[in-house]
């Protein structure tokens, strides 16, 4: 689970900018349960794909963004599933996030 974690912090700092929503204010649980363990949140950013997506017209890096956070939520969330299933008591749960739609058409076509 740490692992889809990571990857969903590092999605959503990289694209923070392109997609409505705040991607990074909707995983502040992610924060809360490294820092829960005493352990650095992590807070990376893919600054290759973000200077690539930039690059893009508003619709478009909203897209890929919007597929790039739904495929990360998707793995976070099944590896949450089998991390509860399987995790030591003392451990923190793992935690809830509420992600919004990122783009209200699906070609993104409202940016």
């Amino acid at each position: 689970m740490v692992r889809a974690m990571v990857e969903l912090k590092r999605t959503g700092a990289t694209c923070e900018t392109y997609v409505r929503g705040s991607p990074q204010s909707v995983m502040t649980g992610i924060d809360a349960y490294f820092t829960a363990l005493n352990q650095p949140v992590p807070n990376t950013v893919d600054q290759g794909a973000k200077d690539s997506i930039g690059k893009l017209i508003k619709q478009h890096a909203a897209y890929i963004c919007s597929t790039k956070l739904v495929k990360a939520q998707n793995n976070y969330l099944r590896a949450a599933a089998s991390y509860m299933e399987t995790k030591p008591t003392q451990w923190p749960d793992a935690p809830w996030i509420e992600f919004p739609q990122w783009c209200q058409d699906p070609a993104c076509a409202d940016y």
